[in-house]
């Protein structure tokens, strides 16, 4: 049986300190559009579109070797002091889900997407034993795609800033 106890929290106003969780041995589960929280307070981070995970890792794996495109796009639009990269909104609209589409569900607002998006919806990747993600980007057939520019700065600058982590 479970012997952890689970917290489900909207807003991180809401939400107890990352000591406490450690301390109390709890479960946290954040829902939120704040990756500055998730940075912050996350160990795992499921990132979502259309009601889909489409990556899956531990906050290193996510913010530090992003995968899918949507993850991309998300790490483009979030602001941040340290940088002079311009921020990139998301092109298009999410899809109705009441007719959901074809395929990737993000394909349409991806500038990375191939044929095979709008066709077919892609399986999860193993990138690691702590990381998949479901873009076809990953399949071996396909392009080699590297990180956007704007991200490999993003993630360069994150790792100039790191404080070692002493409670470990």
């Amino acid at each position: 049986m479970f012997t952890k106890r689970m917290f489900l929290f909207a807003t991180p106003k809401d939400a107890i300190s990352y000591k406490v969780k450690k301390k109390r041995n709890i479960s946290v589960l954040f829902i939120t559009h704040d990756l500055g929280v998730v940075a912050n307070m996350a160990d795992k981070v499921a990132v979502m579109y259309a009601g889909k995970i489409v990556e899956y890792g531990t906050v290193r794996d996510i913010f530090y070797d992003p995968k899918h495109p949507y993850t991309w796009a998300l790490l483009s639009s979030m602001p941040s002091l340290d940088t002079k990269d311009v921020l990139e909104a998301i092109p298009g609209t999410p899809p109705n889900m009441i007719y959901p589409p074809k395929g990737d569900a993000f394909a349409d607002r991806n500038k990375y997407a191939m044929k095979i998006d709008f066709e077919k919806q892609p399986p999860f990747f193993k990138v690691s034993d702590t990381h998949y993600a479901a873009t076809w980007l990953l399949h071996p057939d396909a392009p080699k795609i590297g990180l956007p520019e704007n991200i490999q700065n993003r993630i360069r600058t994150m790792k100039e800033m790191e404080v070692p982590d002493y409670e470990q």
